[in-house]
């Protein structure tokens, strides 16, 4: 059992080269064919009837924000437990980041602070959060949704209503270069948007200074080279969602037989696992350093992810208000993701997944 080779992102096959040699010859490189397959796959996925393509999730969470009227000073909901890309946008607009605790179980937003007017909400490793996906007691959420391409909620993905930034970095399940896009359900959100992607111009119009109506425009126009791969990978999304499922499953009983913490979610059977995320019971420091050790030495490679909770980050917390956030202090302290995102669980083989249980409760239950 070898888990500590590259397996992620799939290389590319040669169909999938062909398509990229086909549209590196077309010379068309942006704003091109697969930009619009992209938009037009991911509104038939999620069920939005909007979607825009960004050259990155970040830029997508930034473009969203700037079309929800997020400005210098307003105010931001945030959960503290997350990547610092879901608040790198609000940081550079000059809005207020004022960031909550996370569900003990879910790891996603629990409270945020009423007085907040825009909430960033993040479907935490795939796990739908537990706000409304439209607004939250008044105020309009916009879904991190970089982890959770496939997950479902009530039976829809978690995409349908509201709106949502979307990864296809590397490490996600639909993996390119780089690339994101924002579902929406709001007509008005999706044409703001269009304009930002593209230096704050009108969708269709020439491309010059005096078309320029969005002082927050960029440059945020994604390859045609990563979208075609986007749209190609698209195609194999069922396919990866059923196998983190799977995977995730039995890896879950394993720990349960242990009485090990683990991530929930509180849909079973909905979420499209990005990791598998757990600790000891007790969430004590030292045990999961032990725990981390053990498994290093059978070849089960672990990985830290949000090691420091973004309400006492550097980059962050000058412009945050001081709380409190337990929760997201002792999982950033305290647990594990099993595998890397090189070789991420989903890519074992049910041999190796029978191992790794193996291990699990021979190393941790010993």
């Amino acid at each position: 059992m070898d888990l500590s080779s590259r397996r992620w992102p799939p290389e590319p096959d040669a169909r999938e080269l062909g398509l990229l040699t086909d549209v590196a010859r077309s010379r068309v490189w942006t704003d091109g064919p697969w930009t619009a397959e992209v938009e037009r796959r991911m509104s038939k996925l999620t069920g939005a009837p909007h979607t825009v393509a960004f050259n990155s999730c970040t830029s997508a969470l930034h473009a969203a924000l700037h079309a929800m009227g997020c400005g210098r000073g307003t105010l931001v909901a945030a959960p503290a437990f997350t990547f610092a890309g879901t608040v790198t946008g609000a940081a550079h607009i000059g809005a207020e980041l004022l960031f909550a605790d996370v569900d003990p179980d879910t790891l996603t937003i629990a409270d945020p602070t009423a007085a907040a007017e825009i909430v960033i909400a993040v479907d935490l490793h795939g796990v739908p959060h537990g706000l409304d996906r439209v607004r939250a007691a008044g105020r309009p959420v916009l879904t991190d949704a970089c982890q959770s391409l496939g997950s479902l909620l009530g039976g829809a993905h978690v995409g349908a209503t509201g709106t949502h930034a979307w990864s296809f970095s590397s490490a996600k399940m639909v993996a390119a270069p780089d690339g994101g896009a924002v579902t929406t359900d709001d007509a008005g959100i999706a044409e703001r948007l269009r304009e930002l992607r593209d230096y704050g111009v009108p969708a269709g119009e020439s491309r010059s200074n005096g078309a320029v109506q969005w002082p927050g425009g960029h440059n945020w126009r994604p390859s045609e080279l990563s979208m075609a791969m986007v749209a190609h990978r698209l195609d194999g999304l069922d396919r990866w969602t059923a196998r983190t499922r799977e995977v995730t499953a039995r890896l879950h009983a394993a720990m349960d037989r242990l009485g090990l913490w683990r991530q929930r979610t509180p849909e079973p059977g909905g979420t499209a696992w990005h990791k598998v995320r757990f600790g000891p019971p007790d969430r004590a420091a030292v045990r999961t350093a032990e725990m981390e050790r053990a498994l290093a030495a059978a070849g089960v490679p672990t990985h830290r992810w949000g090691g420091v909770p973004l309400n006492r980050h550097p980059a962050f917390n000058g412009s945050g208000h001081p709380v409190g956030t337990p929760v997201a202090e002792a999982v950033a302290a305290s647990t594990l993701c099993l595998g890397t995102e090189a070789t991420p669980p989903m890519t074992w083989t049910d041999d190796e997944v029978d191992r790794v249980c193996h291990i699990l409760e021979t190393s941790i239950g010993s």
